[in-house]
């Protein structure tokens, strides 16, 4: 279960408060027809039938980044939806773009419907649905259709501390700078760096964030993606590389070019990992995490290749702790607005068109860079 705080009122007009993944208290008010109960070994959760009479929603005092919703099903015919900020949301596609991550347990017989509904799951076999929103969601709710009011599942609603989405390398990475490759954990504040479309430019701000053994293992997202030597093509990387998940590297080829009408683009280093080569790193010692923040998003060069480098769109803000935040602005005034208002370096395709590009470098058997 992923859940560092966890909901356990549901009744209508319910109140109280949750850590966000900054340790920051967030406010919460629970609305609807749906009763607590306990089902399956849980407790305190909320009760959702399939024909629509028992629903909830959970509204935040203010948006949240790590928010889950858990759902453990009493009728494999029922299908439910998520609803986001007042909206049904197509689950299918939140997925593809890299919005929501889907996990199970138990027997893992809950399936995302081609409508964005999920459905399948049942009590008997033990399968829990966890789906877990990297984006700010104001307020979350579920609802069912195909059913009578005698069938119904059971559903949770919490925020996991430990999602950590922004872009980060792992210490030891040799980072371009005009003075030659230095490690990322010798770089200081003013150092300038190579960057690809603007020349040298200082770094504006460094953060740093260890994960320890145990973390990995309980929130296996924390893990980083190493792309082995050579992966990407031409010879890149230099040395193998580590980055953070939702890191984006460049994509330059014929491929992008004749998809985008331009060559190089950007996807993150999670969408690569059905190259060979390039894999979710198993290991279990401590991951060290830094970030490099420029005056504006840039593309760097992280063991040779080309790579963004912090851009603090609304996403990745929230993820930074509110010490980081409050560092960053004492000391550049306006640069986290200036980086909110601004656009990526690259184009960034949507999550289904990145799988596709992928995909079509797999089948030419031609490398991304």
């Amino acid at each position: 279960m992923p859940f560092t705080d966890v909901i356990n009122n549901y009744t209508n007009g319910a109140t109280g408060t949750l850590t966000d993944v900054n340790g920051d208290p967030v406010g919460y008010t629970v609305s609807g027809t749906s009763p607590n109960t306990n089902w399956n070994g849980l407790t305190g959760g909320a009760r959702v039938n399939a024909n629509q009479t028992q629903s909830f929603t959970v509204t935040f005092d203010d948006p949240v980044v790590g928010a889950v919703i858990q759902m453990s099903g009493s009728d494999a015919n029922e299908i439910y939806y998520v609803e986001v900020d007042g909206v049904t949301v197509d689950l299918q596609d939140l997925i593809d773009n890299g919005d929501v991550v889907f996990n199970q347990s138990g027997a893992s017989t809950h399936q995302i419907g081609t409508d964005g509904s999920i459905f399948g799951g049942h009590y008997s076999d033990g399968s829990i649905a966890e789906l877990t929103f990297l984006i700010p969601v104001t307020s979350l709710g579920a609802y069912g259709t195909n059913g009578n009011s005698g069938n119904w599942d059971y559903f949770e609603v919490g925020i996991d501390s430990t999602i950590f989405d922004v872009v980060c390398f792992t210490q030891g990475t040799q980072i371009d700078t005009p003075l030659g490759r230095i490690a990322i954990e010798k770089l200081s504040v003013g150092d300038l760096v190579t960057t690809a479309h603007h020349g040298p430019q200082p770094v504006r701000w460094i953060g740093t964030r260890m994960i320890p053994s145990q973390q990995l293992t309980s929130a296996p997202k924390l893990r980083p993606v190493r792309i082995m030597q050579g992966a990407l093509g031409d010879g890149h990387p230099k040395r193998d590389l580590r980055v953070s998940r939702q890191h984006r590297l460049v994509v330059s080829s014929r491929i992008a070019h004749r998809m985008f009408d331009t060559r190089d683009v950007m996807i993150p280093a999670i969408k690569l990992t059905s190259l060979p080569g390039i894999f979710v790193d198993r290991a279990d010692d401590p991951v060290c995490y830094v970030h490099l923040l420029f005056d504006r998003h840039e593309v760097s060069f992280s063991e040779g290749c080309p790579s963004e480098s912090l851009f603090l769109g609304p996403g990745a803000c929230s993820a930074l702790s509110p010490d980081a935040r409050a560092e960053i602005e004492t000391l550049f005034p306006g640069l986290l607005a200036q980086h909110q208002e601004s656009q990526p370096i690259l184009p960034v395709p949507t999550g289904k068109l990145q799988k596709k590009l992928v995909q079509r470098h797999i089948k030419n058997n031609q490398p991304i860079l």
